[in-house]
């Protein structure tokens, strides 16, 4: 990760270190990495610099820490037919949407990320200020830009205050990809990440490839109330999450049987 503030842009790596278990070709000079750029813009505090770690390094740091200007992470990822893919991130501070480096740091953006905050409605409210400053500084853009509405912290449904059908609803009228992660435990970042990169190059993903980015988490299992013979499962737009215990293995798999929603839904 590097730091960069209002009055510089980084110069775009084409290789970066490899982490974790991504590609096996160790780095081979040979192989031309598809290079694709995302920017990751929303109100400060929503969590972007945490998903951006999440992807990149596999970590989440509890401390929160302002972005001032610019963060860059890159990770990269094998899609099928072994297309190796450089992945940039930009990740770009709140208070930069009225920065006057904001067109430079959106400049060959292939996909952008609008993070808000599902406990926080302002964040919600302000997807909109930010989509309107990108929509401007990419106007006349040669790529065709992808546009994904992400809501984070889904690790704390039951503080949720953004309702599920204004998240849809919004992505649905802006053409945006709707989806929602959890830079805490995880939970579904990765395989967005990769499912946004592979849409972005027009590959498809097998639903068997896309449920292999699902993580396994470690948890306790959960005795659901019966009622009246019938197992209850939450009220209203409640999302209620579900663990299966695995005997075997001793881990549990994390699954949302919500009635409204879902973990992630990609147009």
């Amino acid at each position: 990760m590097a730091t960069m503030g209002e009055d510089d842009a980084p110069e775009l790596p084409k290789k970066s270190p490899v982490p974790g278990q991504i590609d096996d070709s160790d780095g081979e000079d040979d192989i031309e990495d598809k290079v694709i750029k995302i920017v990751v813009v929303g109100d400060g505090a929503s969590g972007k610099t945490s998903i951006c770690q999440r992807f990149a390094k596999e970590s989440f740091d509890k401390s929160y820490h302002q972005t001032l200007g610019l963060d860059f992470f890159s990770r990269r990822i094998m899609l099928p037919q072994e297309m190796q893919v450089l992945v940039q991130v930009w990740d770009i501070g709140g208070q930069s949407i009225a920065g006057e480096m904001i067109d430079k740091y959106l400049t060959g953006a292939n996909i952008v990320f609008f993070v808000y905050d599902v406990t926080n409605s302002k964040s919600f409210e302000n997807v909109g200020d930010w989509l309107s400053v990108v929509k401007k500084n990419l106007k006349g853009s040669e790529n065709d830009v992808k546009l994904v509405l992400m809501g984070n912290k889904t690790d704390l449904e039951e503080r949720r205050v953004v309702p599920v059908d204004s998240h849809r609803n919004f992505s649905n009228s802006n053409n945006m990809m709707p989806t929602y992660v959890s830079a805490k435990t995880g939970d579904t970042v990765y395989m967005i990440f990769r499912q946004a990169v592979a849409d972005c190059l027009k590959i498809g993903l097998s639903r068997a490839e896309i449920e292999s980015d699902i993580d396994i988490v470690q948890g306790s299992v959960i005795e659901a109330t019966k009622v009246g013979g019938k197992v209850a499962d939450g009220v209203g737009d409640t999302r209620k999450v579900h663990f299966v215990e695995d005997k075997d293995t001793a881990q549990v798999q994390r699954s949302d049987q919500s009635r409204n929603t879902s973990v992630c839904s990609i147009s």
